[in-house]
């Protein structure tokens, strides 16, 4: 029998402190702004934001700390170790690098940091999973997505200041000789038409400490994208997943989303005509913590009961660019 590269266990951290959403009702009602629809349809009602102890690193390791106790591990467990992060607390060295030895990792890991903002937690999932496919020597991996969004927020722009959260998610990939579960393939589009529109920071890393650069230019510049495109993508590669694999949308357990947007987590259920219990939505309580968050939503899905062993799971987000990446694996 052929490996399986199984999704051995998740887990969940975010900051203590949880803010709910009168206090930027009351904010952007002071710039001559009402944001309620806004609230509404993006499904937020509270987001965690960390305090100035904690950075995407901080969290990442308090992430990794629960895995590896969930899953009965140690940090000598793991063959590989991969940071995800759009908000990275170091360029370099690595963040994986301080994770590795945070957790007691051993001297012959894989360790790498990997970002595609939003749909980096996905694509990190899909690039492990067939790396230990092809590799005898990587049986266990730890992939730790991290993202302090709230921080680098504009307080100006309701969208990315009202709406960010903190938070992180981690996941163990186990390989399994005698499984009939694991990962089972995935379907990734481009588009580059918004690639100047979503940027971080705005003004660009070599601008930084540019006297001229305000403030303002160093932090999150988040311009309206067609949604309705990204909407299109989604069903288009959730489809060929389907197709290809011989499966319908109702042979899937749950949709895991990226939780920027409830509207479109709705408006997906619709279109596939399946039972709004199969999309969990978590983007409520933490806020958007992008990367994080499609795994944040199978940590919910699998904690109420919605996913057990030998489920289909489609994972689904897009990031910055735009890439967009739909993920299926036999949990």
């Amino acid at each position: 029998m052929s490996a399986s590269i199984v999704l051995k266990e998740v887990s969940v951290y975010h900051p203590k402190k949880a803010v709910n959403n009168q206090y930027y009702i009351n904010h952007f009602n002071k710039q001559g702004s009402d944001i309620t629809r806004l609230l509404d349809a993006l499904g937020r009602e509270n987001r965690f934001v960390a305090d100035d102890s904690e950075n995407a690193l901080t969290m990442a390791v308090k992430a990794s700390k629960i895995v590896l106790e969930k899953a009965g591990m140690t940090g000598q467990d793991m063959d590989m170790i991969v940071f995800v992060s759009g908000t990275p607390e170091y360029l370099w060295p690595p963040n994986s690098v301080a994770v590795h030895h945070a957790i007691g990792g051993k001297r012959e890991a894989v360790v790498y940091d990997m970002n595609t903002a939003c749909v980096g937690m996905i694509t990190a999932a899909e690039q492990v999973s067939r790396n230990m496919l092809s590799s005898p020597h990587i049986q266990r991996a730890l992939i730790v997505g991290s993202e302090l969004m709230h921080r680098y927020s504009r307080r100006e722009e309701a969208v990315t200041y009202a709406s960010f959260g903190d938070g992180a998610s981690a996941i163990i990939l186990e390989k399994n000789e005698n499984s009939k579960s694991g990962f089972i393939d995935s379907v990734f589009s481009v588009n580059t038409e918004s690639l100047e529109r979503i940027v971080f920071p705005a003004c660009g890393i070599s601008n930084m400490y540019d006297e001229q650069t305000s403030d303002f230019e160093k932090r999150v510049q988040w311009e309206n994208v067609n949604n309705d495109r990204a909407f299109e993508s989604t069903l288009e590669l959730i489809g060929t997943l389907l197709d290809r694999n011989h499966l319908k949308a109702a042979d899937i357990s749950a949709y895991c989303l990226s939780q920027l947007s409830r509207k479109n987590i709705y408006k997906i259920q619709e279109a596939l005509n399946e039972s709004i219990e199969k999309f969990p939505i978590t983007g409520t309580e933490y806020g958007y913590t992008g990367a994080a968050s499609p795994f944040m939503a199978f940590e919910r899905a699998i904690s109420n009961g919605g996913i057990q062993r030998g489920d289909y799971v489609i994972f689904w987000s897009v990031g910055a660019g735009s890439v967009s990446c739909a993920l299926l694996f036999k949990y």
